[in-house]
């Protein structure tokens, strides 16, 4: 009974013109804390924010970048838009670190069970969402201990009159930058063609736990020498460069999870050959276990192509199985990820690594990615070849392999 007067004192309080403070805005900041957050501007918090899983940095494009999902919930029923977000060092928080406004907030806002909505940065009462993060720190810039969030949230009171509401919140510290580096999921020389961001947002729920096991995720594929993905009929999948080629253990490991015979894919299809499931969204897959709690996954084999068996040990370089295009796949690639040890498929958070050597020749946009496929050729004109060592392809780009 008490909530309910307070919750009705706090809906008349923001519904009127002229808004006053309250005894709670004027209480002194009692811990270290509270001292670093500026209170809300209304009488009582209304948006919960939290992270709650934080991997560590990684190296990529010459700078550090951590990824993450940052969880944003409207408890009260008056609606609130999101219209900006900034980073600050929370021991020094004069200017952002980073900022993202609503285009990014259009493109990177999941909202879970509520997707069809016109507006995905309007939160009405009860509603959350989630906002995927990658922070870019530069290599002359030290990397803050601890960081907050400042969101900007849009409300339109009974007046009509729209006001704008800054809110500090989610304090997280920051970890180590990663230093785990491995080997390709491959064997195979030349150019290869990857998609490192489109699995960032991928939301599962396990055992009535949300995680994020793709979030470090990579899809590849091999194009030739002359840019090309698919010779002659582009519909049958033994015509792509990619297809059928050796895929190798990361590190040394042991086989903990197989699934085998999984019908394939028609290439560039509509259709998928099997209803997805979380039991088929891999198609056929190898999970190894390469020590400190990490699985190593590789998915869409060629069925019946597993070269190995639960409870195989292996060892890095060794052969485990052919590229394929089964499950939850439109194309011959393999997807390959980390992810931290659970207790079933896909329910694990996805864990950053580097690669030991690669070229970077190129990057994309998502569409730009997407032209590429439907045209079956990649330009291999203008190349900007960069050697990378320790780091992590990151967006849409074209790497080589010596």
């Amino acid at each position: 009974m008490r909530q309910s007067i307070l919750i009705a004192i706090f809906l008349v309080i923001i519904g009127c013109k002229k808004e006053t403070k309250s005894a709670e805005e004027k209480l002194e900041p009692t811990t270290e804390l509270q001292k670093k957050l500026r209170t809300t501007d209304l009488p009582i918090e209304v948006i919960q924010a939290n992270v709650t899983y934080l991997s560590s940095p990684i190296l990529a494009d010459n700078a550090s970048q951590l990824r993450y999902e940052l969880n944003i919930a409207n408890n009260y029923r008056i609606p609130f838009t999101l219209r900006k977000v900034e980073i600050y060092d929370l021991q020094n928080n004069d200017t952002p670190i980073a900022e993202f406004g609503s285009v990014y907030i259009d493109e990177n806002f999941d909202r879970p069970g509520n997707d069809d909505i016109d507006d995905l940065k309007l939160l009405s009462g009860n509603e959350f969402g989630v906002l995927n993060l990658n922070l870019v720190f530069k290599p002359e810039k030290a990397i803050p201990e601890k960081i907050f969030h400042k969101l900007y949230f849009e409300r339109t009171k009974s007046s009509g009159e729209t006001v704008t509401h800054p809110m500090e919140v989610a304090v997280i510290s920051i970890p180590e930058t990663n230093k785990f580096t491995l080997g390709l999921p491959f064997n195979k020389k030349g150019k290869w063609l990857y998609e490192a961001e489109s699995h960032q947002g991928a939301r599962f729920l396990t055992e009535g736990r949300v995680n994020y096991p793709q979030r470090f995720a990579i899809d590849w594929t091999l194009i030739d020498d002359s840019g090309i993905f698919a010779k002659k009929d582009i519909k049958q999948n033994k015509n792509w460069e990619t297809y059928g080629i050796e895929l190798i253990a990361v590190a040394d490991g042991k086989v903990v999870g197989i699934k085998d015979e999984i019908i394939e894919n028609e290439p560039l299809s509509d259709e998928m050959a099997v209803r997805i499931t979380r039991e088929t969204i891999g198609g056929n897959y190898v999970i190894l276990d390469i020590g400190n709690g990490i699985y190593a996954f590789y998915g869409h084999l060629i069925p019946n192509s597993l070269r190995v068996k639960i409870g195989d040990t292996v060892h890095k370089g060794q052969i485990i199985g052919l590229l394929g295009n089964s499950g939850n796949s439109d194309a011959p690639h393999v997807h390959f990820h980390l992810e931290s040890k659970s207790n079933t498929f896909f329910g694990g958070e996805g864990i950053p690594y580097h690669l030991d050597n690669f070229t970077q020749l190129q990057n994309y946009s998502e569409q730009e990615i997407a032209d590429l496929f439907d045209s079956n050729y990649v330009s291999l004109d203008n190349l900007n070849p960069v050697n990378k060592t320790n780091e992590l392809p990151m967006g849409f780009g074209l790497i080589e392999v010596d």
